[in-house]
């Protein structure tokens, strides 16, 4: 919101206003209201995967009234860019609830297997989860699950804030998105590097600053 009041006097007549911030559908309807406002065209837009490697070939959802004669423009770029809806907060409501289960799994990763670890019963919780669920390379997810959080913890605990603001918009309770922010925040201020690409040594780097 605070960047869209800062740029609204800027904006050329009928420019299109793409905002890929990582908030609320509230969020976007209140911005979307300023850039509208200012003579601008609004374009809720959510970015669905990590920009690297695919750069700008990453997934795109957009949403609102100008999200056709957008996505015209981002194809002529070369982008994937696909619409969801004319409603502004579309594109952004399934990024949000979306990360509910993305960044929820990595918080339980962490708080199950970081505290199986520090018990030294992690081999036998990870042979558990992998016979209930052999679909899952456990001990590779559980890295990759434990990197994220350690090189984009920060970034992700503000996202999931506005996951838990996303659930009260919509009238339900925010524990588990609070909890996974609380998470996020606490493995991302250690400000540790990835390391090695296993998960005993992950786990260990973390559990020696906690």
């Amino acid at each position: 919101v605070l960047a869209a009041e800062q740029a609204a006097a800027c904006l050329a007549p009928g420019a299109l206003w793409l905002d890929g911030n990582s908030c609320s559908p509230g969020a976007k309807r209140r911005s979307a209201a300023i850039i509208e406002a200012a003579g601008g065209r609004y374009v809720d837009v959510a970015i669905m995967a990590p920009v690297y490697p695919k750069l700008h070939r990453t997934p795109l959802l957009i949403a609102g009234p100008h999200a056709e004669a957008a996505g015209a423009l981002l194809a002529a770029l070369g982008m994937e860019a696909k619409p969801v809806g004319e409603a502004v907060g579309e594109a952004s409501a399934n990024k949000m609830i979306r990360s509910v289960m993305i960044k929820g799994m990595e918080a339980l990763t962490a708080e199950c297997l970081l505290a199986a670890r520090r018990a030294g019963i992690e081999d036998r919780v990870l042979a558990s989860l992998q016979a209930s669920n052999p679909a899952i390379d456990w001990p590779k997810q559980a890295a990759y699950n434990l990197e994220r959080m350690m090189v984009h913890g920060k970034r992700r605990a503000a996202e999931m804030r506005e996951v838990a603001e996303t659930l009260r918009e919509l009238g339900l309770p925010d524990g588990l998105a609070s909890a996974t922010a609380d998470w996020q925040q606490r493995i991302g201020d250690l400000g540790l590097e990835a390391g090695e690409e296993n998960f005993a040594a992950r786990a260990d780097a973390i559990l020696g600053r906690l």
